[in-house]
């Protein structure tokens, strides 16, 4: 089959990093790229072999879960457990808007997300229909999970209210396009009528809600925005709840009745399972594995 080509800043989108980064990773030899005139061209294949996540379409044997929570490591690894399938899962880092593109884009693949609409005020329907035109969609409840500020313990800024980022002495360091965390940002920002030129730090952006403790922890940002799991794994830092968001699973309908597809549903229903999600503490598992579309 024919191979798909990237171009660098494709590759960036995916990868969530910086384009300038995937010139080096091409120049250090971690990305094998063609050079056709004078652009450079990534094998598709290249960036998913690197990812640890090859998803092409000679793969058939393989379920690809999108998304960045840990508890689908969990899910992946119960999946495999079970002997009789020919298909294995494996988890993709796509954050939830890539994720919904991806499936989009290829078959044996789900999606999660946690992506916040501010006109309705719900998670994540609004987009799947949108961003998945002409599917069949069912759509799985998860978990819920606070996100909230990030800030230096004792939050020396008085960071309280998403309002407070406009605050000449606060800065901010921003999430990545794409990801479910810079979609709330996004969304508050037009629900506030705030410009994104008032957010200090609003351009410096990160690929994982690690990144952004971390870049808080070091005194680079005042505060940034994420879930509450990673801040609580850091000494040095405040979490301030803002919205407790629901973390969902979308499948194509027609996947349903395969076996394989049936068997993922089976175990997000599990008491297996929930013992994963609830073994995190921030994590509310109420509606586990409910159908809500």
């Amino acid at each position: 089959m024919e191979e798909k080509f990237l171009s660098p800043q494709d590759v960036a989108d995916l990868l969530q990093i910086k384009k300038n980064t995937v010139y080096e990773m091409i120049k250090r030899g971690e990305l094998r790229a063609t050079k056709m005139g004078k652009q450079f061209r990534i094998p598709r294949s290249e960036v998913y072999d690197f990812m640890g996540t090859p998803l092409t379409e000679e793969n058939e044997d393989k379920i690809i879960i999108c998304g960045q929570d840990q508890v689908l490591d969990a899910l992946c690894a119960l999946f495999n457990d079970e002997e009789g399938f020919r298909m294995k899962a494996f988890r993709s880092p796509l954050g939830s808007y890539r994720g919904l593109y991806e499936m989009y884009q290829n078959d044996n693949c789900v999606a999660t997300a946690h992506l916040w609409d501010s006109e309705t005020d719900t998670y994540n329907l609004p987009y799947v229909t949108r961003m998945l035109p002409g599917e069949k969609l069912a759509v799985y409840h998860l978990l819920k999970r606070w996100q909230g500020f990030y800030v230096p313990e004792g939050n020396p800024k008085k960071i309280r209210t998403f309002e407070d980022l406009t605050k000449k002495n606060v800065r901010m360091v921003n999430r990545d396009r794409g990801s479910g965390i810079r979609v709330f940002i996004d969304e508050m920002c037009k629900k506030l009528g705030i410009r994104h030129g008032e957010i200090y730090g609003y351009g410096d952006e990160v690929s994982s809600h690690y990144s952004a403790a971390t870049a808080v922890l070091r005194g680079a940002a005042d505060v940034a925005i994420g879930n509450e799991k990673t801040c609580r794994m850091m000494e040095g830092l405040d979490f301030i709840p803002l919205k407790q968001e629901d973390y969902d699973m979308i499948f194509r309908e027609e996947d349903l009745s395969r076996p394989e597809f049936q068997r993922l549903v089976y175990l997000i229903q599990s008491e297996e399972f929930r013992r994963e999600v609830e073994a995190v503490s921030t994590y509310d598992a109420t509606g586990l594995g409910e159908r809500i579309m």
